[in-house]
């Protein structure tokens, strides 16, 4: 069996109020010319399809006509989509049964029944069972899993953790494939999952899901039946602890500027419970520039004069640029005015700038916050943590803090 995988594609992002829609237009041609050269049984795209519950008409649109268009490739070629926790279940399951005629199917959410003989929660567990075929002959199944809240997934009797309660779930989903009377144990196996794994490189904007928890890898080793693990959430594509077949494939490109390592699509060809892993690396249609360099202190930054001067030879050329700038003190209007004016009517478009203060002004600061971009990475725990301090000029409480956090995980694992 042979699939392509692929993930976080966050279809309606912006950049500080760029769209992104050509260059996800860009990525899709790529990733139509890699189906094309590649003919995989089957397309995986392990969550946040959007980058909102709330997408806009455009992003729908560009979703739909890409799946349509990828479906007229080949024939058989079976497109499987999971929700991630950007995405809303309901609204990326609501055209499910019109997916059918494109060969789609699409995983929102799992549905929950009652036990008949004890009332217990129990999930159908037959909608995530999608079978592989090719010639019309069974090669493989995904277990097709959605983003799940932490706190939905089936609790335990004993070691009741986030990790464990995982490990529980995917557990009883491949014994029950065993259960179905069309799998066999030649069937390659392929199970989804959008969450952090610990191991995993986290590279400062992949956010912890809630902000807390985290999947033990070892527990998926222990799975040996499950030949690929097709995991989203994390932006920098990447093996797990050396493990070749646990995988995030990764972002289709820089989101944020912290992400400015190679994208790429995964290539997975199991044979024989064998696997094989190619990566396909897809070109950046507009890249990021940290200009003129990412500094570590402010003895290494460049002075506002130096920057301004040296920008001028930038600013032709399409890319985003973030500016990192040495000064003793917050950039004036005039000088914030200067450096507007450097892009105006030119192809490069500014995405702020990072201001590096004398190590005094920047302890009084307590790291302040300066961008958009690293308002959204601080969890809401740490935002409250943060301006606690700044109020009061003392931490908060261990009590009161562990309080905060249980509130902060309540509210993450509630919300849509």
């Amino acid at each position: 069996m042979k699939i392509i995988h692929t993930s976080d594609w966050h279809i309606g992002q912006t950049l500080h109020q760029y769209s992104r829609e050509e260059e996800h237009k860009c990525f899709f041609n790529q990733l139509k010319q890699i189906i094309l050269e590649e003919n995989p049984d089957a397309l995986i795209v392990s969550g946040d399809i959007f980058d909102s519950v709330l997408p806009s008409v455009l992003s729908q649109e560009l979703y739909y006509h890409t799946l349509v268009d990828f479906s007229k490739l080949n024939d058989d070629l079976q497109i499987i989509v999971v929700a991630g926790n950007h995405d809303s279940a309901s609204r990326l399951e609501a055209p499910r049964v019109l997916w059918r005629a494109f060969n789609v199917t699409v995983v929102g959410c799992l549905d929950v029944y009652s036990d008949p003989d004890n009332g217990k929660l129990l999930f159908d567990t037959s909608k995530i069972q999608i079978p592989i075929t090719r010639n019309e002959v069974i090669v493989g199944w995904v277990l097709a899993v959605p983003y799940i809240k932490p706190g939905n997934y089936p609790s335990l009797e004993e070691n009741d953790t986030f990790s464990n309660r995982v490990f529980s779930f995917y557990n009883n989903l491949k014994d029950d494939l065993k259960q179905n009377g069309q799998y066999n144990d030649n069937h390659s196996i392929v199970a989804t999952g959008h969450y952090t794994v610990t191991g995993s490189n986290i590279k400062d904007k992949d956010k912890i899901i809630g902000g807390l928890e985290s999947v033990d890898a070892s527990n998926f080793s222990s799975l040996t039946e499950i030949d690929y693990w097709a995991f989203g959430h994390i932006h920098h594509p990447q093996f797990i602890g050396g493990n070749i077949n646990m995988r995030y494939s990764g972002s289709p490109f820089a989101l944020t500027f912290n992400e400015d390592y190679q994208h790429s699509v995964s290539i997975v060809n199991i044979e024989n419970h064998n696997v094989e892993v190619k990566i396909k690396e897809i070109e950046p249609m507009i890249p990021i520039c940290d200009f003129p360099f990412k500094p570590t202190s402010y003895d290494d930054a460049l002075p506002f004069d130096n920057v301004k001067n040296q920008l001028l030879e930038l600013v032709d050329k399409e890319q985003y640029i973030r500016l990192h700038i040495k000064s003793d003190m917050p950039l004036t209007d005039v000088e914030n005015a200067d450096l507007l004016n450097l892009f105006k009517d030119k192809k490069a478009k500014y995405c702020g700038n990072m201001i590096y203060l004398p190590e005094i002004l920047e302890n009084e600061t307590n790291s302040q916050i300066r961008t958009l971009e690293e308002f959204k990475a601080i969890s809401p725990f740490e935002l409250g943590c943060r301006e606690f301090k700044r109020k009061n000029n003392f931490e908060m409480p261990d009590e009161m803090k562990e309080m905060f956090r249980k509130v902060c995980e309540e509210v993450t694992n509630n919300r849509d």
